[in-house]
């Protein structure tokens, strides 16, 4: 499994309308895509703000980040956002404790969301 950790810093000035229409779109690209697993959305008690989506490989990612409409909506983005930064991390260990017993275990069924799933996270 491939993660990418992200946030934005919103702009002065940012278009909120097409802030929520991009997220819309991205929303429904991203939870199409091949490999997709999971989009969620978090924020910390300060208030900062992270996304994380989850793929099954890095060329799954990578084709996300190469998508002809994630990459008009870079030249858009420049509307809203003053700063974002990316991380992107693979899975090197996965396991869970149940009852206090460790399992070594794919936890892609976990995280695993559906498009539908997924835009209403965004609503939320």
């Amino acid at each position: 499994m491939v993660i990418c950790i992200f946030d934005v810093a919103y702009r002065d000035d940012a278009d909120w309308e097409i802030q929520g229409k991009l997220t819309r779109q991205m929303t429904e690209v991203v939870s199409s895509m091949p490999g997709f697993i999971s989009l969620k959305h978090h924020r910390s008690e300060d208030g900062d703000k992270i996304g994380i989506i989850r793929f099954q490989t890095r060329a799954d990612l990578k084709a996300w980040r190469d998508h002809p409409a994630h990459k008009e909506a870079w030249g858009q983005a420049l509307r809203i956002y003053h700063e974002s930064w990316v991380q992107t991390c693979e899975t090197f260990d996965d396991y869970v404790w149940i009852d206090g017993v460790h399992h070594d275990r794919d936890q892609t069924d976990h995280f695993r969301m559906t498009p539908s799933e997924v835009l209403g996270e965004f609503r939320k």
